[in-house]
């Protein structure tokens, strides 16, 4: 059956909309997932109609008007199984039908997609609510959370739905290579030094380092051994307006995410809070 999608203000108006193609279209089988925010940096505000033409090979959406959207701040899987897995998920899930699409750029990038957050009923009941796909695939393994840019305003609640997944060894996360290194380990710098792609490390903040371009966390006293993260000055002002002010961390627990250089010692540059958690040990 054709659905005609009518370009509708408002987020009540969306959530009814919504009820109405759960009636209409059926998806991946029903989990017990959160609704989509209604306002806020990655909710349902603002986000319009959309159809779903298909999924390529790199994860991006193809709508039926001609755009291709890419489901900003998640890394899928690089291993082939996984991999194929996850694509078949998304397209079982979301091929031929009728989403709410909700633009995180001004503009598509260098390769002709708009970065963007994507909402879909999950499950064919009627009051079925509209739900975060990019929260969905996290919650189920199927993805990591990567700081993308536009997404730096997803990031709180990615990390969330990415971390039950993370903590219990779902999907990519049962891969070794793929789980958070500890910092601290005899055997760290050695596996940072072989990650490819993005790496994900935890640690405590030991001390701090300073030069005339950068404030370095460190995660040990071997400079050529022990990791360490890598501020520019011209970004701390960033940290700060979130909250986050690198000179007071000594002491506390923190999780990075970004590419290792090991020019120095294995280290990680990062220019974003949506880079790094801190939390209490």
């Amino acid at each position: 059956m054709a659905v005609i999608l009518i370009h509708l203000r408002g987020r009540h108006l969306a959530r009814a909309t919504a009820v109405a193609l759960a009636t209409l279209f059926f998806a991946a089988p029903a989990q017990a997932l959160t609704p989509a925010p209604e306002a806020g940096a990655c909710s349902l505000e603002n986000a319009t109609p959309a159809t779903v033409a298909g999924i390529d090979d790199d994860f991006d959406l193809l709508l039926d008007d001609g755009r291709r959207a890419a489901l900003s701040g998640l890394e899928f899987p690089n291993a082939p199984e996984q991999r194929a897995a996850a694509r078949k998920r998304l397209s079982d899930w979301l091929a031929g039908r009728d989403v709410f699409i909700g633009a995180l750029g001004a503009a598509p990038d260098r390769w002709g997609r708009t970065p963007a957050r994507i909402f879909a009923t999950q499950g064919s009941a009627a009051d079925a609510p509209l739900v975060s796909v990019a929260a969905a695939l996290l919650e189920e393994g199927r993805a990591r959370f990567r700081p993308d840019p536009p997404a730096a305003g997803c990031a709180a609640s990615y990390l969330a739905a990415e971390a039950p997944a993370r903590e219990g060894h779902l999907g990519q996360w049962s891969d070794e290579a793929m789980r958070p290194v500890d910092a601290g380990a005899p055997d760290a710098a050695a596996r940072l030094v072989h990650r490819k792609g993005m790496a994900i490390v935890f640690g405590v903040i030991s001390s701090t380092g300073e030069s005339r371009a950068a404030l370095y966390l460190n995660f040990g006293e071997k400079r050529a051994e022990n990791f360490s993260v890598v501020i520019l000055r011209r970004n701390l002002a960033i940290f700060e307006q979130a909250g986050i002010v690198p000179r007071s961390l000594i002491g506390r627990q923190a999780r990075v995410r970004g590419l290792i250089e090991t020019s120095f010692g294995p280290r990680m540059q990062i220019a974003s809070p949506a880079e790094i958690e801190i939390f209490d040990r």
